[in-house]
């Protein structure tokens, strides 16, 4: 009996330790079960952040080639053909990604091992995000006008990674949006640095964007709508301004005003026409055509590839006017060709309009520019005369002026365009363009003389009855001479040179003379210029202010002695622009990554 009572009792304890032993097994093989599933959980999770990681980086690639292609044909929707060239990123980019491969078609999933990148591409998308027809124009998204346009694209790659016993994957995909907008959507906008000081009450109606920096270093000044800068906001002032910290004449700056959800904020850059200044200009190479954005004012050099070729004023002109030194006068069609009082198909007719309306070898004293300036007055309400009678019914427009014979620099010999009698406007407005500084005489896109703003009604900036078309001066700086203006004073001094009321309507386009060696550059407040004594007259201006290049034939220094005293100022953005811009094309673009998401 207690033999078999021992035998029983190793035999119970046998299948207790067979018992632990297989419990034990299994808990060692559920846990290392559970680790191995928690080591693939882990790796695949680790796996798919570096397949996003891949696909973002190329994303980013993609990005930039298809911003590249869009540059080079800046006004074409392009389709989603076009990026076809776009390469594949490759080992050397990801060089911690084992046998690296990429494709532009889908992947194929039973392969054992897929490419790492595939569906590689850029394809055009409407505002929803469905893809277009490859070769079709793509449809835009529409802005606040009738130039505000937004293409949209979809840039996309998958990505495929090995793991433990799979592949883990990964859909990436970012929103490019192409941005189409008209620069006089905005009140100022300036592709260099800009600098607001007025030294009196200013208040900016409308948007206001710089592609550089932003100085704003006193509390008169007022901002009433959206600021952006590319750059920097600085409340104070530009390095070369005598009242910076290092100038001669250091000031204490003080904070602009703007509505408080509405302060100044960071924005991309808006390119003219799309282009890289950064890529397409430069000042040292024996290129002519690409020195600067001024080149949209001047004609190209032939013999020379031309990054503006077609959006040049020049190019853009269906009347070409230029004064050669000795004031001989050569008017030219669309086509570029000379005309006479002979031509044919109506050409005698538009030559002897165009060359009735021009008075030569008038001279002034510009004592901004500290010398004598020979003039070309171009009489304005001539050319609308004939624009109102259907005898131009076929001109678009635009007037391209130039006297050829001035110094390309800023020395001597001084020229400059002068526009008189341009109070009534035919419809559809006139865009004049010079290389050279134009000086505006009178009352201009008012309707009439006198207007109700010339006697403090800034809210009516024309006479009754009259429309303000939408006008254009774009040229290398602009100077405002009021209706009192006597050529016989120019020399004077600026007490003897006393201006009356006087309201410009149109957009302006001109360059800007920047601070530099303790010297102010005017600002924005001076963007046009004056030559009298404004004390106690008003100026009112309805319109948009672009600044793209640095003045090279007006370069003289704002802040001389005896040049003008200023006006009060009434300034508002026309907001007619946002609808119904001057005759010709000047676009801004950019350029932006946007909404990014993982695929389905």
């Amino acid at each position: 009996m207690k033999l078999r009572k021992k035998i029983e009792q190793t035999a119970s304890a046998i299948i207790v330790v067979m018992a632990v032993t297989v419990t034990t097994a299994v808990i060692i093989a559920v846990s290392l079960e559970y680790t191995a599933t928690i080591r693939r959980f882990v790796q695949r999770s680790e796996a798919r952040q570096s397949a996003i990681a891949v696909g973002d980086g190329a994303l980013e690639q993609a990005f930039c080639y298809w911003r590249g292609i869009c540059r080079l044909d800046t006004d074409t929707p392009l389709n989603t053909v076009s990026f076809d060239t776009i390469p594949l990123p490759t080992q050397a980019q990801f060089p911690n990604i084992n046998n690296f491969t990429a494709s532009a078609s889908p992947a194929d999933l039973t392969l054992t091992h897929p490419p790492t990148v595939s569906n590689y591409s850029v394809i055009a998308v409407d505002p929803e995000l469905n893809p277009v027809v490859p070769g079709a124009t793509p449809i835009p998204g529409m802005g606040q006008g009738p130039l505000s346009k937004t293409y949209y694209y979809l840039a996309q790659a998958d990505v495929t990674l090995p793991v433990l016993r799979d592949n883990v994957s990964a859909k990436v995909r970012r929103v490019l949006q192409k941005e189409q907008v008209s620069p006089w959507s905005w009140a100022i906008f300036y592709v260099d640095p800009l600098e607001i000081h007025p030294g009196a009450l200013m208040n900016v109606y409308g948007w206001v964007h710089t592609n550089g920096d932003l100085y704003t270093g006193h509390n008169l000044l007022h901002f009433l709508d959206k600021v952006t800068y590319a750059s920097d906001w600085l409340v104070g002032f530009d390095a070369g301004d005598p009242r910076a910290p290092t100038g001669s004449s250091p000031e204490a700056p003080t904070s602009p005003s703007y509505p408080s959800n509405l302060p100044p904020a960071y924005d991309m850059a808006h390119q003219p026409f799309g282009l890289d200044s950064s890529l397409i200009f430069s000042s040292t190479d024996t290129n002519p055509n690409n020195d600067s954005y001024h080149e949209l004012i001047e004609q190209a050099n032939s013999g020379y590839s031309d990054p503006l070729s077609g959006k040049r004023y020049y190019d853009q002109a269906g009347i070409r006017i230029l004064i050669d030194s000795s004031n001989n006068v050569t008017i030219k069609d669309s086509t570029d060709i000379a005309l006479d009082a002979s031509s044919p198909n109506g050409g005698g007719q538009v030559y002897t309009i165009f060359k009735n309306a021009i008075t030569t070898n008038q001279s002034i004293q510009d004592n901004r520019e500290g010398s004598s300036v020979r003039l070309a007055t171009l009489d304005v309400g001539a050319v609308n005369d004939k624009i109102r009678d259907g005898t131009l019914s076929s001109f678009n427009k635009i007037i391209y002026i130039a006297d050829t014979s001035a110094n390309a620099t800023g020395g001597t010999p001084k020229r400059g365009i002068r526009l008189k009698n341009g109070a009534n406007m035919a419809n559809g407005g006139l865009t004049v363009a010079s290389s050279n500084p134009v000086y505006i005489q009178g009352d201009y896109n008012t309707g009439g003389a006198n207007p109700p703003s010339n006697s403090g009604d800034a809210t009516q900036p024309q006479v009754a009855g009259y429309t303000r078309q939408p006008c254009a001066v774009v040229a290398d700086s602009v100077n405002v001479l009021s209706s009192a203006w006597l050529d016989s004073k120019s020399s004077s001094d600026v007490s003897s040179r006393d201006a009356v009321n006087t309201t410009v309507n149109a957009a302006v386009v001109a360059g800007i003379v920047p601070s530099q060696n303790n010297v102010y550059s005017g600002g924005a407040e001076n963007f046009l210029r004056f030559l009298e004594d404004w004390g106690g007259r008003t100026f009112t201006y309805y319109g948009s202010m672009v600044e793209l290049y640095q003045s090279r034939q007006g370069i003289g220094k704002w802040g001389s002695d005896n040049v003008y005293s200023p006006p009060a100022r009434q300034w508002y953005f026309d907001t007619n622009f946002q609808f119904n811009t001057p005759p010709g094309s000047l676009l801004v673009y950019s350029y932006t990554k946007g909404r990014w998401f993982l695929a389905q």
